[in-house]
């Protein structure tokens, strides 16, 4: 992980996970407003609807999980076989990071499939086992690095905590929008922290102007950036919300629905939480059980 690429790869596995999550989680979200919807309930992994014949029942995400874990165990560990050198306990360290996102990945495929010895829940565990392995990783490997190398990576700690403190709300709050969707908000600055702290210390341009690493003001500035990644997924994360809530707008309209539409859904949108909180959670199933995941999920 001590190159760009080595930022990028973990960078693009979490955007894309985030960006999923945060189109997934307004789709079910408004189609549980659609008259006779199902009642929100949220989900670590959601359904690929976009496939066809029978690999809309696959666990895509799952899958996905462990190509990419894979990819990045593969990517820390070959270098050293090829020099001959044995492993270095920093490529270990990021190996072992991939190893529990992949064994993440397996546990998805597994409730997908309704193994009987699973225990209910365990996929939310597992995905903040594995935020919490790297959390440790990282925090301990800072010893001896410069003061600004600390820093970014430090933000990517609180990237990191804000990520498995919302994990830990949804596995209990199953029916909360908001709470589902700073999941996908903290997972997509993850995503775009690692990728600037790559440009920050290993900036692919050869015409770029390093950082000076112990100098207070670039601290500053790179303090600064940070608050505008946060800015900038906000705002990314409500686009999506928008976008979305205007394509299930225009749905019903097409299908001939009266309409009441966007105003109407919105204004019983705190309602209807509050209803979700009360109603039984048999509505689980429905989004959940592997016959109806195509047709009653998005």
């Amino acid at each position: 992980m001590g190159s760009f690429t080595g930022h990028a790869l973990p960078g693009s596995f979490f955007i894309v996970y985030a960006l999923w999550w945060t189109i997934q989680i307004f789709r079910r979200y408004y189609r549980s407003l659609q008259p006779g919807g199902a009642s929100y309930r949220s989900s670590v992994t959601f359904p690929c609807s976009c496939l066809c014949w029978r690999f809309k029942q696959w666990e895509v995400e799952g899958f996905l999980k462990i190509f990419f874990a894979a990819v990045g165990m593969a990517g820390e560990i070959s270098p050293t076989f090829h020099s001959g050198k044995p492993v270095s306990m920093k490529d270990a360290q990021h190996a072992t990071m991939y190893f529990f996102f992949m064994m993440s990945g397996i546990i998805d495929i597994l409730v997908h499939h309704r193994i009987s010895v699973i225990p209910p829940g365990i996929e939310y565990v597992t995905v903040m086992l594995a935020l919490i392995a790297e959390g440790i990783l990282f925090k301990f490997h800072l010893h001896g690095r410069s003061d600004l190398d600390v820093l970014i990576h430090t933000f990517l700690l609180y990237a990191i905590y804000g990520s498995i403190l919302a994990f830990a709300a949804e596995m209990y709050f199953r029916t909360s929008l908001m709470v589902a969707l700073v999941r996908a908000f903290f997972t997509l600055v993850h995503g775009t922290w690692f990728w600037q702290v790559g440009f920050i210390l290993y900036n692919p341009n050869p015409k770029a102007v390093p950082w000076n690493e112990s100098d207070h003001q670039q601290m500053m500035v790179a303090t600064m950036i940070f608050t505008w990644h946060l800015a900038a997924v906000m705002i990314l994360v409500l686009l999506i919300g928008a976008v979305v809530a205007f394509a299930y707008g225009w749905g019903r309209k097409a299908q001939g629905t009266p309409r009441s539409s966007s105003i109407q859904l919105l204004s019983r949108s705190h309602d209807n939480e509050r209803q979700m909180l009360i109603e039984d959670t048999e509505s689980e199933v429905e989004f959940e059980s592997p016959s109806n995941k195509s047709n009653n999920v998005a």
